[in-house]
């Protein structure tokens, strides 16, 4: 997690139950990564619903079910099979009755976009059904997580997990036995306006470029600590969700995103990206591009098969992209961690003093990453010069609308630093 995500913004962990019975109620915007991350920041086991094509091979069925996971059959998999979701509500209800976490991508399916979807039948199933067999003596809450990426499909991209305050929908058990529809439809209704204060929205598929654009020059003016990846109790969230609440409440939100999608296309021909296009490259860049250079260069000779395995894996999903970051944090990991293993193992039978290289090689992972990331942030800025000097009217131009757009649409009047 500290090498996929250059940065993790944890929102209210607290609202979620140290012990006892909780319902996850997830948006789903990045295939198999979405549950993976929730499950590693919390820090008890959880389970998840996974669609039920993943399970048809045998070993996979093992597998994944040795990793918490169960199958939910969907209409596209058959009509057929849907009786069977009865079975798969019944263990869902077993693990609530004896305390047990439960995360369900109530969307249903994974679109790469900051928006929620109509919300599916199965989230409130599953509660009225384990409220049912508890004879409604448990208290069940149901907690909405908004997941948000900066950029889904990319290594090193930010990631904001926001944990809601648990809904109770007790009031709602006469209509359960009574009017089945409406009481579905009443759960939806008040799922939706929780997991969406834990979400950060473009209420419109044509706005997303310019708004992606914003934000990343938003993100610029921010100063973190350099190391420090998990930041909890971060208002990282609710600055950018009031960035968009306020340039969305602007009449002028159009001709703004416009022009700003204008830019991005720009500066992205220029060969930068709108995050790093005139950032302040600190002092401690050039200290650890100097002494990391060497720690580095051994880094990514131990990595360079992992890489390149990585890589090759990658290029079975540009059929279906959604699946990129899933399968670039899975296969790395793995990877990584059996290539540490033998090469710790080979060092050991040396010498058990080399024993250490099963803590060390992690960690030099972690600082090679850092490291290339402050060498590419060095590049730019020394392209950036380059083009001052090649076309110096572009580049002005360039900067002026910067500032322009991040003072029409807000971002400027934001905190630029956050505390550590």
């Amino acid at each position: 997690m500290r090498v996929h995500f250059r940065r993790i913004f944890v929102k209210t962990i607290a609202n979620v139950p140290r012990k006892g019975p909780a319902l996850l109620s997830c948006n789903h915007p990045n295939s198999f990564l979405d549950a993976i991350v929730v499950s590693l920041i919390l820090k008890r086991d959880v389970h998840f619903l996974a669609r039920s094509d993943v399970f048809r091979k045998p070993w996979a069925n093992y597998l994944l079910r040795k990793l918490n996971m169960i199958p939910i059959y969907r209409l596209q998999e058959g009509v057929g099979n849907l009786d069977r979701n009865n079975e798969t509500f019944r263990i869902c209800s077993e693990i609530l009755s004896r305390g047990g976490l439960l995360l369900i991508f109530t969307e249903g399916n994974c679109v790469v976009e900051k928006r929620l979807r109509t919300l599916k039948k199965g989230t409130a199933r599953i509660w009225f059904g384990a409220m049912e067999a508890n004879q409604w003596k448990l208290e069940i809450p149901i907690i909405p997580i908004g997941i948000n990426y900066s950029h889904p499909f990319d290594f090193r991209s930010e990631l904001m997990v926001c944990f809601g305050k648990g809904l109770q929908f007790s009031d709602l058990k006469d209509h359960w036995y009574n009017d089945n529809p409406l009481a579905i439809r009443l759960f939806n209704e008040r799922l939706t306006a929780g997991l969406e204060n834990e979400m950060l929205i473009i209420p419109d598929p044509k706005f997303d470029h310019g708004t992606e654009v914003l934000l990343d020059l938003k993100r610029s003016l921010h100063k973190y600590p350099m190391f420090q990846t998990y930041f909890f109790e971060s208002n990282r969230f609710d600055q950018e969700d009031k960035f968009l609440n306020d340039l969305f409440k602007d009449n002028d939100h159009q001709a703004i995103i416009e022009e700003a999608s204008r830019t991005g296309i720009a500066i992205k021909k220029a060969g930068f990206r709108p995050g790093t296009f005139s950032k302040e490259i600190s002092f401690w860049n050039t200290v650890l591009l100097s002494i990391g250079f060497l720690p580095a260069c051994i880094s990514l000779l131990i990595n360079i098969f992992p890489i390149w395995l990585t890589n090759k894996a990658l290029a079975a999903t540009k059929k279906d992209p959604k699946f990129r970051a899933s399968v670039m944090l899975g296969a790395s990991s793995i990877v990584s961690y059996l290539i540490y293993l033998l090469i710790s193992l080979g060092l050991m039978f040396v010498s058990w003093k080399f024993i250490f290289c099963l803590f060390v090689f992690p960690w030099l992972t972690v600082l090679t990453t850092v490291w290339w990331e402050q060498l590419q942030l060095r590049r730019a800025r020394i392209q950036e010069h380059l083009w001052y000097k090649k076309s110096p009217d572009l580049m002005m131009k360039l900067e002026m609308t910067r500032e322009n757009l991040l003072m029409q649409s807000g971002a400027i009047n934001l905190s630029p630093a956050e505390g550590a």
